[in-house]
């Protein structure tokens, strides 16, 4: 890994900037940003939580980073951050299209056409944010329902939602959550029942989305994996486990996790779904140390 000296030596520019919008996002921020090997997108949902959501937005500019994602739409006020995101030179990556699938998902076939709704109305969101990824999950197990008609209900919704999505421009990618710690009773947890899933519907507008956290806990053999369903998987999260922190703080060897990742041809964000452990710049910090390690163990 890179001393700290030698790694901010480094860091010069913005990623994902042009020259023009590098000024510009110095001069609006008041900040000096800094470059990554990977692009990453901060949780604003999970940093600077003491914060209003605005002013989330301007800490991520201030921390040198450029994208950044987010969960509901619908509490938020998507013309301010519009303006937010061209003043501060910020690129918002994914949120998610329904909120309510967590618990009342398509793992339910009755849960359809609201499923369909809520991807609809998070289009024009989408559109106007210049956001490509909407996150949608299967969300919990019906009572009632068997596990096979369950998987059937899943693939249904998404070949359903797959045009709209495709006539739109964006992915919907398909989240499968750990029942272990966070999400207990929900349906698609490992990547291969969702890889499954993708082959079934057979849509380009409709991948995976690959949370390394949630993965760890689910299924464990993460590099294994991440080569495997490369095809298929749309965007990746991290944080580290136990505790769901900043890399360096748990049990995965994110650099070699990060090296994985690239090696299979992403060029994508990668969102940094965590909660600092303590402070947010140190959480950072931390995700630097550990994209520099990852850049240099190739």
């Amino acid at each position: 890994m890179l001393s700290r000296r030698k790694f901010h030596a480094l860091t010069i520019g913005t990623l994902g900037l042009g020259p023009a919008a590098v000024a510009s996002a110095h001069a609006q921020a008041g900040s000096k940003a800094t470059t990554t090997w990977l692009t990453y997108a901060v949780n604003v949902e999970m940093f600077w939580t003491n914060l209003p959501f605005p002013d989330r937005l301007r800490e991520v500019a201030k921390a040198g980073f450029t994208h950044y994602e987010f969960w509901p739409w619908r509490n938020k006020d998507i013309a301010l951050i519009a303006d937010l995101n061209r003043e501060l030179g910020l690129t918002p990556v994914q949120f998610t299209a329904s909120p309510r699938s967590f618990d009342r998902g398509i793992a339910d076939p009755k849960r359809r056409g609201e499923f369909l709704d809520d991807v609809r109305a998070a289009i024009p969101i989408a559109k106007s944010l210049g956001v490509k990824l909407l996150t949608v999950v299967a969300g919990e197990e019906p009572a009632g329902v068997g596990r096979p008609a369950q998987t059937a209900a899943v693939i249904e919704s998404l070949k359903e939602a797959a045009p709209i999505a495709e006539a739109a421009g964006v992915t919907l990618i398909l989240e499968p959550l750990n029942v272990l710690v966070d999400h207990p009773k929900q349906h698609v947890v490992t990547s291969e029942h969702a890889a499954a899933i993708m082959h079934a519907v057979g849509s380009p507008a409709v991948k995976i989305l690959f949370d390394v956290y949630h993965q760890q806990i689910s299924e464990g053999n993460l590099i294994g994996n991440i080569r495997k369903y490369k095809d298929v998987i749309g965007y990746y999260q991290i944080a580290d486990h136990p505790g769901r922190h900043e890399p360096g703080t748990g049990e995965i060897h994110y650099a070699n996790v990060l090296r994985a990742i690239h090696e299979t041809g992403y060029r994508g964000p990668i969102g940094l779904e965590l909660s600092p452990k303590s402070d947010p710049a140190e959480a950072l910090r931390a995700v630097r140390e550990m994209d520099a390690a990852a850049r240099d163990s190739g």
